[in-house]
């Protein structure tokens, strides 16, 4: 059994806060329904500030595929926040407030919990368990490397380098495309199938989510040079037991990669080259293994760089450390400090911090 996961987060560092309804016009909408009219099972990760965002009409079709079968809904933190560069009691405030919206707006309560970004240290899953988690989703590349926990001593180096260049435009581009889908090929015989059991504070099971996968499916579906749905569905067809899709709802419909456009109807052509069921994520079988999975995240090197050493980063990440209460869910949010943010997504946290600042020692 294969299966499908939509990572819905409107607060994306590249999206303007005017695109929103755009966002789920071309996105949200055409996918969520497209599935449901076909039968078609998947896991389903808004956070739980999205929703407030979602119009009425979609999150009627939501709950009609919850009560169908066809959708579960996962948890994540409220709005998007890195967890492990939070403080404890703030990590647990992102859980606590996420569940609380989807029990109330969904009436729904996930088992499953959608790490941000997949980023992970070993007390997550203990704070996961004492809300009631049985199951979360982390990078199965990291837990290839977690044999080495001192990446100052022994950094990470990314399995397709040449294919991170040719989608940074660096170089001859066509040429490190070339090479890179061939690394990528080899990443892709690295993945192994299955749920795990992670050794952390508390143990807890976890669903691999592979990149190698999720990118070739991505360049398959979007028709990329030399990439096409049966290619990538040869690459695949001896992986079971995993995400097919796992990453952003944003990437169907609308965000292109590239210039290079993926639909739903593109992702439904490589399920139909595959043989075998599609089943919601929490019915992915054990795979018997257990290990230790270092603090992570499913960036290319699998740490937590690229949302701590920027200047920007570093102070917003200092300054949230003192805070607490309602502002502190915007201040977190992860996509002020994205990949590459919009200047309006970095100051909603620097704004959120001045405010809770300013209130604090009662001024105006």
């Amino acid at each position: 059994m294969r299966a499908l996961v939509f990572h819905g987060n409107l607060q994306y560092a590249e999206i303007p806060k005017s695109e929103i309804p755009k966002v789920i016009e071309k996105a949200y909408f055409p996918t969520i329904s497209e599935l449901i009219r076909r039968e078609i099972p998947f896991g389903l990760n808004i956070t739980g500030y999205s929703l407030s965002f979602l119009p009425k009409d979609l999150i009627a079709l939501i709950k009609e595929g919850i009560e169908s079968g066809l959708i579960e809904i996962l948890g994540t933190s409220y709005t998007h926040a890195i967890l492990p560069l939070l403080p404890l009691s703030r990590v647990e405030a992102q859980i606590k407030r996420d569940r609380e919206v989807k029990e109330n707006i969904l009436e729904v309560s996930p088992e499953g919990f959608w790490l941000p970004e997949l980023a992970y240290d070993p007390i997550i899953p203990a704070i996961l368990r004492d809300n009631n988690y049985e199951y979360l989703f982390a990078d199965g590349e990291a837990m290839l490397f977690s044999n080495h926990l001192n990446s100052a001593i022994k950094p990470i180096k990314p399995l397709y380098p040449h294919l991170i260049k040719a989608q940074r435009g660096e170089g001859l581009v066509y040429l490190n495309y070339l090479l890179g889908l061939r690394e990528l090929k080899k990443a892709i015989n690295l993945v192994f199938e299955g749920k795990v059991t992670l050794e952390a504070v508390k143990e807890i099971e976890a669903i691999p989510v592979w990149v190698s996968i999720n990118t070739a499916v991505m360049l398959g579906a979007g028709r990329f040079p030399l990439m096409n749905p049966k290619k990538v569905a040869k690459w695949v067809k001896e992986k079971d037991e995993i995400l097919l899709y796992g990453t952003d709802i944003e990437f169907l419909g609308y965000r292109d990669i590239a210039g290079y456009k993926i639909t739903i109807s593109n992702l439904l052509e490589i399920i139909n080259e595959l043989e075998g069921e599609l089943g919601l994520p929490r019915k992915i079988k054990h795979s018997e293994k257990k290990l230790y999975l270092r603090t992570s995240s499913w960036a290319p090197d699998k740490s937590l760089r690229i949302w701590t050493e920027d200047e920007g980063n570093a102070r917003l990440n200092m300054l949230t450390s003192y805070m607490d209460g309602e502002l502190a869910f915007l201040a977190e949010n992860s996509d002020a400090r994205g990949w590459e943010p919009l200047p309006e997504r970095r100051l909603d946290a620097f704004k959120a911090i001045y405010t809770h600042w300013r209130s604090e020692n009662g001024k105006h």
